[in-house]
């Protein structure tokens, strides 16, 4: 459910929901089929829509898998929605409250400025399991303090979706915008098609542990990243291939030798372990 808190014509768009939707690949998911025909009303392209596609695709076998994910999940939504200046994702699992992955430092501080105020559109929507759309006029009115920390950064329009996996709240997918009502309500179903995907993801990985587990672990694998990231600019600049291609040749290694990817890089870094060999499907 959307909750619009506030006070572009798609039949005028040249293109169409078939146009779109020709750059689904084949057997992609009910989700992503659904998600091409609210793209299609929007102003997306079909290269951001079939980034969209992959985004909603793979499995999470550990927490850096989840990482990935959140972190392809929020570029994608940023990418897509024009009125975003900035996008994160909040975690609000087992009593901890933090922002797993964001688009820039701005994002981190109005996402903090939210904790600090005990409230906002993310926090509520991680509370309710609401999507929530708010302008500037209704942002100020609901949320005083937090709307007034947010507009010293020059944002002035929210619209947060819920994530949650068998009825327990995860938390929420945050975008932020400068205009005065930056976000439709195309842009709402955009993300709630975005947001159920991870909520799938993040419950499957949950299923057998306790909430603060999950938390705990997924902070972990954020303190993870940075040995994880120059060992795939290691392997992109080996083997000349993307970074999605370099971590699944990590993943493919961590597999073979069921060991976390974090642990294969940063021994990579030190020089004990060797960068993988391509593989030819990559």
């Amino acid at each position: 459910m959307t909750t619009q808190i506030s006070g572009d014509d798609p039949a005028s768009d040249p293109r169409t929901s078939t146009s779109l939707l020709a750059a689904t690949p084949d057997g992609a998911t009910e989700e992503a089929v659904e998600v091409a025909t609210a793209v299609a009303a929007s102003d997306a392209t079909p290269a951001t829509l079939a980034t969209m596609l992959v985004a909603l695709g793979g499995s999470i076998v550990d927490e850096d898998d989840l990482v990935v994910l959140l972190q392809r999940v929020v570029d994608v939504a940023h990418q897509a929605i024009d009125g975003a200046t900035c996008t994160s994702i909040t975690i609000a699992l087992g009593g901890r409250t933090y922002t797993a992955v964001h688009t820039d430092s701005r994002t981190l501080r109005v996402d903090q400025e939210q904790y600090d105020a005990g409230d906002g559109p993310c926090l509520h929507a991680a509370r309710t399991g609401e999507t929530v759309l708010v302008d500037v006029d209704a942002g100020t009115q609901r949320w005083p303090e937090f709307a007034a920390s947010a507009a010293q950064e020059d944002i002035h329009s929210f619209l947060a979706a819920a994530l949650a996996a068998q009825d327990q709240p995860l938390g929420a997918l945050n975008l932020y915008g400068q205009g005065a009502a930056a976000f439709d309500t195309v842009d709402a179903d955009i993300i709630e098609l975005l947001t159920t995907t991870v909520s799938r993801a993040i419950g499957d990985f949950a299923r057998f542990k306790s909430a603060v587990e999950v938390a705990d672990a997924l902070r972990a694998a954020l303190n993870s990243r940075a040995p994880i990231e120059q060992a795939k600019g290691m392997i992109m600049g080996r083997h000349g291939v993307s970074a999605e291609q370099a971590f699944a040749m990590l993943r493919a290694q961590s597999q073979n030798t069921n060991r976390r990817v974090r642990d294969i890089a940063a021994e990579m870094i030190a020089g004990h372990t060797a960068v993988p060999d391509a593989d030819p499907a990559v």
